[in-house]
């Protein structure tokens, strides 16, 4: 068997890995649900985005991703080739485009102006590397779309627990996620792999940190420049002028130039000429000083509010992961600034939330929060005994609680409009509805006599705003008693 089918079964493996952790991190017993994030946390630009942002502690997390540099200092952007499920996917893709079309040369350089950019824009203290980063958008797009049409149309949901719902509404906004996705596998047409060639931000980062790798093509021999190599190279690694060379920062190890005829090409540790590898990144100094700049205008006015940020929206309820622990251990609201740079929007919590309440935000959250994890009660509310949020999220965004610390974690207040509930109409009007204290969890609504009549009253102490009363409030499309964030 060659190395190139092999390297073809281990996308395979890792791909359908990705797949499988994501579809059943909903589980809430057993080790899955806090290793189904295990190859987001191996992505080592979220990790560098995440820690440049300020917020990095926890580093624990970022072992898988410290493990994949490691690597990457020995093998090269192995990662790209071997490892990547959006690689895989474009690997697959690529193959339905006919004729292959080579990629300008300028084009290579873009994707580290991104890095350049987004880097800057986070120790600016602004994240937004989830932008282009291709495990979290890969997920993004398998929570958000992909999922809930599985479970509709496979039902997936049968071997969960007793939290699954029998439906699942799916996601508002998923078609966007979906659609860069079919963008990114049409890129195809114009070279393979056009999306690792140009614009991967992770793709530039491994590519950096590996250029000066051992392990590397070598030339054995007298080349006959029969250009084989080159042409069945997918990421144009190899010069059409200089067939002898590569060029170290975008090989990927994928093997398939050593279909030479001559059996001239190898790829090993040692033998080949030195002079063979070509370890620039083919940058500009000019268009890299400009993207460094642009990260960091963006950065600072993200950060000092020069964008006008609005005040925060009364429906931006956070999930009850949302909190950090002060020095004794007691959860304490995380500020929504950190929230947002620790967020790569790859949609884990969401998948895994039982009542598919957890939803991506829009115009609640505003640009800088958009497609961060909010509750939206009318979809789903929080379950009581579930704390799937806090052990699936990959970098901290949501922290891990226990079922028994819930009760203290305010996600908002409800708030009954008289007008519309049934149970504080007047006269023959009046219906006696209390349904919101009947599936309370927390018993935060009662049923007090006003007037002579049995009417719903929201007890603020107890409120957690879990968002049940506003799901089951029989009154629509907009509920009675409503859910609001709270301070």
């Amino acid at each position: 068997m060659s190395v190139r089918w092999i390297r073809r079964g281990v996308q395979v493996l890792f791909l359908g890995l990705f797949i499988f952790l994501l579809f059943h991190a909903r589980r809430e017993a057993g080790w899955l649900p806090e290793r189904s994030a295990f190859l987001l946390r191996a992505d080592p630009l979220t990790a560098l985005g995440t820690a440049l942002a300020g917020h990095g502690e926890g580093w624990h997390r970022a072992i898988p991703a410290l493990v994949v540099l490691g690597l990457t200092v020995v093998l090269g952007r192995f990662f790209c080739g071997w490892v990547c499920p959006l690689g895989t996917c474009l690997d697959a893709t690529d193959r339905l485009f006919r004729p292959r079309r080579p990629a300008g040369g300028p084009a290579r350089s873009l994707k580290y102006y991104l890095l350049a950019a987004a880097l800057v824009a986070a120790l600016a203290g602004t994240q937004v590397t989830w932008l282009a980063d291709p495990l979290p958008l890969l997920a993004r797009v398998v929570s958000l779309a992909f999922y809930p049409a599985a479970l509709a149309t496979r039902g997936l949901a049968a071997p969960a627990l007793h939290l699954t719902p029998l439906r699942h509404p799916g996601f508002t906004g998923s078609l966007l996620p979906l659609a860069l996705f079919l963008g990114l596998l049409g890129l195809g047409y114009f070279a393979p792999r056009f999306w690792c060639r140009s614009l991967c931000p992770l793709g530039a980062l491994v590519g950096v940190v590996g250029r000066f790798a051992p392990l590397r093509r070598r030339v054995q021999g007298d080349c006959t420049s029969c250009c084989l190599c080159e042409h069945t190279c997918k990421m144009g690694a190899i010069p059409a002028a200089a067939p002898a060379q590569t060029l170290t920062a975008e090989c990927i190890l994928c093997y398939n130039c050593v279909a030479c005829r001559g059996g001239h090409t190898q790829i090993g540790l040692t033998g080949g000429q030195p002079a063979q590898a070509q370890r620039g990144t083919d940058t500009r100094k000019r268009a890299l000083l400009a993207s460094l700049s642009l990260g960091a205008f963006y950065g600072v006015v993200a950060v000092t509010g020069l964008g006008a940020r609005r005040p925060l929206h009364g429906r931006l309820i956070r999930p009850p992961g949302a909190n950090t622990r002060d020095a004794r251990g007691r959860l304490r609201r995380m500020p929504e600034s950190e929230l947002r740079d620790r967020c790569v929007r790859c949609g884990a919590c969401m998948r895994a939330c039982p009542t598919a309440g957890l939803q991506p935000a829009s115009v609640e959250a505003g640009w800088e929060g958009v497609f961060t994890p909010i509750l939206v009660p009318r979809v789903g509310w929080c379950e009581q005994q579930c704390k799937a949020c806090g052990q699936v999220c990959p970098t901290g965004a949501l922290q891990p609680f226990s079922v028994e610390e819930k009760s203290h974690v305010r996600l908002g207040l409800a708030t009954v409009y008289r007008d519309k509930c049934l149970a504080w109409r007047l006269g023959s009007e009046y219906r006696r509805c209390l349904v919101c204290s009947e599936v309370c969890s927390y018993g935060a609504v009662e049923g007090w006599q006003v007037d002579g009549e049995l009417r719903p009253v929201v007890v603020a102490d107890h409120c957690t705003g879990c968002g049940q009363c506003e799901n089951k409030c029989p009154v629509g499309p907009a509920a009675a008693i409503v859910v609001y964030r709270s301070e």
